[in-house]
Formats: C-alpha cells, structure tokens, sequence
C-alpha cells in the first residue's frame, strides 16, 4: 500500500459521545440467514461454499482489482469547494477530508479548511448552509448520512451547487452523488469468507449500529450472499448501542457472551472494526478460543490483532478511502462543469485476513499498481 495512515482511537470516544441507543435480539437461537426460504444455493450442494472459496481469493487480491472510473476528460476551470467531515477524531473522516483538499489542490480548485461535523448532523447541516451563504461552488461530504441534513442539502440543490460523498450509503437521495462502495462489496466479501472458512455450517452473531446506514447495507449484503452460498449457516441479529465503545466490555457484548456459552455460536460480526477490538480483547480475556469475531473498514489496530493470527480476530474488510475522496472532488467539478457524472456507488473492497494483512498497516485499500492520482491528473488536464 502507497502510504502510511496514524492509528487513532478517537473516533471509539466521538462516536460513543453520539449516545444512540439500539435492543439486541432476545431469542436464544440463530435464525437462518435466507430467512428459512429455499435459495439455488440449497440445491446446489457443496457448490456454494466451492464459489466462496473461489470469491474469498478475488477478494484477498491487492493488485490487479478493476476501479470504475470516469473515461472523459474535461476542464475543471476553477472553483472553491466546501469539504465537511463527518468527524476530525475519526481516522477515515479526517484522512478522506484531507485527500478531498490534495485533490482540489491538484485540479486548481481552492478548498475550504476541513469543517469538523464532530458527528452530529445539526453541525454539519449548519456547515452546509454556511457553504452556501459564504458562494462556494460545490461541496464535498466525507461519511455523513444526507438524510439526517436533508434540508440543508435541499438547499443545495435549490442553488445548483453539487455535492458529492465520500464513502456513504445515500442511496437515491436526489442532488448527492455517492463515491463509495455502498456496503454491498463489503458484506458480500464478508459472508464469502465467512461460508468458506466455516465448510458452509457457521453459526453467526451479527451486529447492527443503526447511526450508521452503511452498516444496515452491509449486513443485508451479507445475509443475502449467506442464503446463496451457505444455506446452511444461521445467523442471529443483534443491536449495539454506539454508547458501549465508552464502556468496558463492551456490556451488550458482555452480555452476549453469557447468553452463548462455549459451542452455542462460531462467529461475530461487529458493526465495524472499533468495536471489534474490544470484542476480540473481551473474548481473549474470557478465554473464549471457540469465536471467530470480524469487522468492516480495517482499522489499523484490528489489522494488527489479524496480522498476529493467534486469537479471535479474523477478518475485515478495507475500503479504497482515498480513490473515493478524489473521484468525488472529480464529480462535483465534472457536474459544474456541464457533464454527466459517472457511475460511483460500486467501488471494490479488500477483503483482510492474516494472509494479507501485512498489506494493509495503513489501514486503506489503495492498490501500488493503481495510480488514481495520475488519472485523474490526466482527465483533469493537470499531468
């Protein structure tokens, strides 16, 4: 990987300070993860995990990936872009805000400093409206919800200033353009690996954070991919409240580890990776070697916990951050600029296992064989 990222733990302190509460599931048995209806998978007998297994090592490849792309080159001109972080302490919000500035920097656009969001919707609804009162010509959001500042982003669209995302899940959400992978990528890698490594029989725990709607986007993916290659693997839904990253344990996690004892589950997926190390932490101090625990968004320090292959921590997946930044700094200017966006919402991830992990300390999927800074570069007329 290209460049070297700082591990922080803020972002386990800033989203805990958002104090969303969620209920976990209360019955004492998985439930199947195609919802006890018949898939293709289930008459294909082994085939599916045989298809896992195959996707598991696409998804392991960090070289050699296909990136959607723009094909036309245009004149950016000039312009000033706001960029609206969903949270400085957060190590993908504050490293996306910053490659959104290199790419405007890059194309001759001026941005503006990074406005923190400090993850709270009314902030950044407020950054939004200051953009538009201060005549910027185009905004860049780096993960925030649209939905949650949809007046201010209706406002937006009134103006005409365009806007795009980083790493989001706006799903139709008129005037904002997402770059990102959606989540589908993701959860698809995950219920792959999850399939192959358990020879098509795991019992899942899987978590939803529900401030974060990428999150419901993976765990849909997942599930529908468990109920094509795996129809056999169960899975229980759970909920965890973001106010448990402050706390030891964490409790609903705690809890979780009473209610299964030794045997009664396999695997655990946590929402994302700064709840998937204390998971880890928590289980390897309880001695619990019977779990296999995963996240999303390989954050530095669950890499480590990976790399190291001697406990529960076992996989994650890496998203292409700062590929996403610049494309999204490239749509708003193309969309200023008279022409069609391209399409954006399909980006590849990596799948992370201690195979690869070594690869990826930085924390980011960006390919060394891929030069998205040149391209871009090149489409802007800027090489």
């Amino acid at each position: 990987m290209r460049r070297t990222r700082q591990t922080t733990l803020g972002l386990i302190a800033v989203i805990a300070a958002l104090g969303l509460t969620a209920c976990g599931s209360d019955d004492d048995e998985p439930a199947a993860a195609n919802g006890g209806g018949t898939t293709a998978a289930a008459t294909a007998g082994g085939d599916g995990v045989a298809q896992a297994k195959a996707a598991v090592a696409q998804a392991e490849r960090t070289t050699g990936v296909e990136f959607p792309q723009p094909d036309e080159a245009f004149d950016p001109g000039t312009g000033k872009v706001a960029v609206i972080s969903c949270g400085q302490a957060g190590l993908n919000c504050k490293q996306g805000s910053d490659d959104v500035r290199t790419a405007a920097a890059a194309m001759g656009w001026k941005a503006s400093p990074v406005f923190d969001g400090e993850f709270a919707p009314a902030k950044q609804a407020g950054y939004v409206q200051q953009a538009l009162r201060e005549g910027y010509d185009a905004i860049v959001l780096v993960s925030i919800d649209a939905n949650s500042i949809k007046a201010a982003l209706d406002a937006a669209a009134a103006k005409d200033v365009p806007v795009a995302c980083v790493m989001c899940a706006n799903k139709d959400f008129p005037g904002v353009i997402d770059v990102t992978s959606g989540g589908v990528a993701d959860g698809t890698a995950i219920a792959d690996w999850i399939a192959a490594d358990s020879d098509g029989k795991a019992k899942l725990l899987a978590y939803d954070d529900k401030s974060f709607p990428i999150v419901a986007e993976r765990l849909a993916a997942m599930k529908a991919r468990l109920g094509e290659v795996c129809p056999d693997c169960t899975v229980e839904d759970a909920s965890i409240p973001t106010t448990d990253l402050s706390k030891p344990g964490p409790p609903t996690w705690t809890a979780a580890l009473a209610k299964y004892p030794a045997g009664k589950l396999g695997y655990v997926m946590a929402p994302y990776d700064p709840f998937a190390i204390p998971f880890t932490k928590t289980a390897e101090q309880r001695s619990r070697t019977d779990l296999k625990i995963g996240g999303y968004d390989a954050s530095p320090d669950f890499v480590a916990l990976i790399a190291a292959g001697n406990g529960p921590a076992k996989v994650t997946t890496a998203a292409p951050f700062p590929y996403a930044s610049w494309g999204a700094m490239d749509q708003v200017a193309r969309v200023k600029a008279g022409k069609q966006p391209w399409e954006s919402t399909k980006l590849p991830v990596a799948l992370v296992t201690a195979k690869n992990a070594a690869e990826f300390d930085e924390g980011f999927f960006s390919p060394d064989d891929f030069d998205y800074e040149a391209l871009f570069k090149r489409l802007w007329g800027k090489s």
